[in-house]
């Protein structure tokens, strides 16, 4: 048996390196989270995959004990996305039994795998075993195994951007915390994870409308190139996500008051604006860090459906940015007061309503284009600073 090794193999087997150090760390650092765990199993389903890759591009798929070998895990990583976005997203959220029947389907297939090569392990020659192989389905039960690879991608991947919009959707509009995670990256990861379905997709219909394997594996290698990128960006980005409970449940999103101002004049609505302002202004409810969409609409004796609608109608902002936006203008006036020189810029900031040194830091700069120091540098100096007001 001979074995050739090309760039693409070293690619692999950095990556698969990288992933299970990263695989390591997690489970070190972080094995009492859910979430974390997740990972982990996401990254050691990534390997696997690659190392089936690796099996035809390094020869050893002509080793008589390796061919036929069960890696049949396709149907894995599909689910494990899925269950990585929940892991983020729901409070309290435990691994249990009942997550085990998204993962059925790999169980079978892995099955099917498993008595393909025990039955195949009874020679060494390579014809016999194709010929016993066949006799057992095996290219048959491969098609349709990669046939719902890429129909669970497309409903794992719509579910999991679907449920991560709806709390991100949540966030926004009732929780003003900004030490929530609103998770922009994970949204950018399920949307580019898109491409890896496409790609799927297309290599699928090459491999059996045109038997493009036949020819050549170089469509494969482009497609696990494209997918170790995204996986390891997700590795990596997930490892350096700081664990957070979050105390979201998504039926709560249903519950909520539907934000609407029908039958609302226009009085009644410039009321409620007037009742806003000078909840912010005047009471400063901006400075709890606590304060919610329906801590504040207490305080108004309004809904929160009319105080959602109102803030994104005449404010043209969520509830959200509105808060941080304020908390942002009351640091900076703080920064520049005589009185508060006495106070760390951490120290003004939590003061302000901000509760997390890194979310603090995030909103500032994105809301002013300048860190904190350069932004009282640059006051004192008396340099004019145009604010970006991007929304946090």
């Amino acid at each position: 048996m001979n074995i050739s090794f090309h760039l693409f193999d070293l690619i692999v087997i950095l990556g698969i390196t990288q992933g299970l150090l990263y695989v390591v760390l997690l489970l070190i650092k972080y094995r009492q989270y859910a979430s974390k765990q997740v990972l982990a199993l996401i990254l050691v389903v990534f390997c696997i995959l690659s190392g089936k890759i690796l099996l035809h591009t390094l020869g050893l798929w002509q080793n008589p004990s390796l061919r036929y070998f069960p890696l049949a895990f396709d149907l894995t990583l599909q689910p494990l996305l899925y269950l990585y976005v929940v892991s983020l997203t729901q409070s309290k959220f435990t691994l249990n039994r009942s997550w085990l029947i998204h993962f059925v389907p790999t169980l079978v297939f892995m099955i099917h795998a498993v008595l393909v090569y025990s039955q195949t392990q009874t020679t060494d020659n390579l014809a016999l075993k194709d010929q016993i192989a066949e006799s057992l389905y095996f290219n048959n039960v491969k098609e349709v195994e990669d046939l719902l690879s890429v129909l669970l991608g497309g409903v794992y991947g719509f579910l999991g951007l679907h449920r991560l919009m709806r709390y991100r959707n949540w966030l926004f509009d009732t929780v003003s915390n900004p030490a929530y995670p609103a998770y922009l990256w994970l949204r950018n990861m399920l949307l580019v994870t898109g491409g890896v379905w496409l790609l799927l997709s297309l290599n699928i219909f090459l491999d059996l409308g045109l038997s493009f394997t036949t020819y050549s594996f170089l469509h494969w290698k482009f497609f696990y190139v494209y997918l170790a990128v995204n996986v390891y960006y997700l590795g990596i980005t997930g490892y350096q996500q700081p664990p957070f409970e979050v105390a979201f449940d998504e039926s709560a999103i249903d519950s909520l008051p539907k934000r609407t101002l029908d039958g609302i004049s226009q009085d009644q609505i410039q009321d409620v604006k007037n009742k806003i302002e000078m909840a912010i202004e005047q009471e400063r409810v901006f400075l709890d860090p606590d304060l919610s969409l329906t801590s504040l609409a207490r305080k108004l004796n309004l809904s929160p459906g009319i105080v959602s609608g109102v803030i994104n109608s005449e404010f043209d902002k969520s509830f959200r940015s509105l808060i941080n936006e304020r908390r942002v203008d009351e640091v900076k006036h703080r920064l520049t007061d005589p009185a508060y020189q006495h106070l760390s810029i951490l120290g003004i900031a939590l003061e302000s309503g901000f509760n997390s040194e890194a979310s603090f830091y995030r909103i500032f700069k994105a809301t002013t284009g300048l860190s904190p120091r350069q932004y009282s540098t640059q006051k004192t100096l008396k340099i004019p600073i145009e604010s970006s007001q991007k929304p946090n």
